[in-house]
């Protein structure tokens, strides 16, 4: 495994020699910012919160994150909402009395794999706070909104469900782009007031989808012969279709 530390450096000459692309500005990176959110990631993510100092767990102080649904909170240019379950730590983190502190990271999922190498691939984290949703005519608008993110959530919601739950609105305070390789994409702090507005330039979902911003990715050969050797110094015993032995590397770039 000694080759690993050359991956990047061998991936950015890969990249240098590919012509040079304009550099995503920071009210295009706003715009993909939400567009991401909204299109590409499945409204699914990554839920992090922070156990407190004197929490009865192994893992005291330290953040503690999960796969976790969301949804965007109507009318709210940017907010989160989400299916609160208090069972679960990372609700439990956020809530009083402890401290309101909670992330949620989305990257983008379509067509993962079609293509794409996942280190060029858009991701951003949204830092916030959590607050209950309140008042029949909102809980009401939450659960249209929800669910039609997540219809299989359907079972999950209300005092029917096989936990107590409520809809929570997380207001996004902070936001962290990480929209690919540094030479064409914008990585950086979003400026919220930006955030917020750069809602009302989103481009549809098929817009978006058809025309979305792909970093350039290194060739396949120019991969094959920078990795060359390397490739097979963890390798895996397979056979061929006419059942001979051939040996074949675990490492392999996302095409």
């Amino acid at each position: 495994m000694r080759w690993t530390g050359l991956v990047p450096l061998a991936l950015a000459a890969a990249l240098s020699s590919a012509p040079a692309f304009a550099r995503e500005t920071l009210d295009e990176a706003a715009v993909h910012v939400r567009e991401l959110i909204s299109y590409r990631a499945f409204h699914t993510g990554v839920l992090m919160s922070v156990f407190p100092e004197d929490a009865q767990v192994p893992t005291p102080g330290l953040p503690f994150g999960l796969q976790e649904y969301y949804a965007e909170y109507p009318d709210s240019e940017g907010d989160i909402l989400l299916l609160a379950m208090p069972i679960a730590a990372i609700y439990r983190n956020a809530l009083p009395p402890n401290p309101p502190n909670l992330t949620l990271t989305v990257n983008d999922m379509w067509g993962f794999g079609d293509g794409n190498l996942a280190a060029g691939r858009m991701r951003v984290a949204l830092y916030g706070t959590l607050e209950r949703v309140v008042g029949d005519e909102e809980v009401d608008k939450c659960h249209k909104a929800y669910l039609a993110a997540h219809p299989d959530a359907r079972g999950w919601i209300g005092a029917d469900g096989p936990h107590s739950n409520f809809f929570a609105r997380m207001r996004v305070n902070k936001v962290y782009a990480f929209n690919g390789f540094g030479d064409v994409a914008y990585i950086g702090w979003v400026p919220l007031d930006l955030y917020r507005a750069s809602g009302a330039k989103m481009r549809s979902e098929k817009e978006a989808h058809r025309d979305w911003p792909v970093p350039r990715q290194p060739e396949e050969a120019g991969v094959a012969a920078l990795f060359g050797e390397r490739v097979g110094v963890s390798e895996e015993v397979a056979e061929d279709e006419e059942g001979k032995t051939k040996k074949e590397g675990r490492f392999r770039i996302q095409w």
